[in-house]
């Protein structure tokens, strides 16, 4: 057998083996697709990207609790600005002399 045959035959059997294995996969999809159906794989998907978002929250949390922390206040004051404005102003005045 020449080289060029050689070749031919390493080359069909390895095209042989990437279909089996993707045959393999396809069919293992479209079992998992029947038996879940697209909602559920997707509800599944959505879960586990939240868990993860949440797992990185909490570290980011667990590392730099006084940034965190100031961020939050920074917010709650900035959400709450008018009505602490309306408070302090009932407080000492409206700063406006006539």
């Amino acid at each position: 057998m020449n080289a060029l045959a050689r070749q031919l035959e390493i080359d069909r059997s390895a095209r042989d083996a990437a279909k089996a294995m993707f045959d393999a996969r396809y069919g293992a999809l479209k079992t998992d697709y029947e038996a879940r159906g697209l909602t559920g794989r997707i509800l599944d998907e959505v879960t586990e990207q939240a868990a993860d978002m949440l797992d990185e929250a909490v570290a980011v949390v667990e590392e730099h609790p006084v940034a965190v922390g100031g961020t939050f206040t920074a917010l709650v004051l900035w959400l709450l600005r008018n009505p602490i404005k309306a408070g302090i102003e009932r407080l000492f005045g409206s700063g406006k002399h006539t």
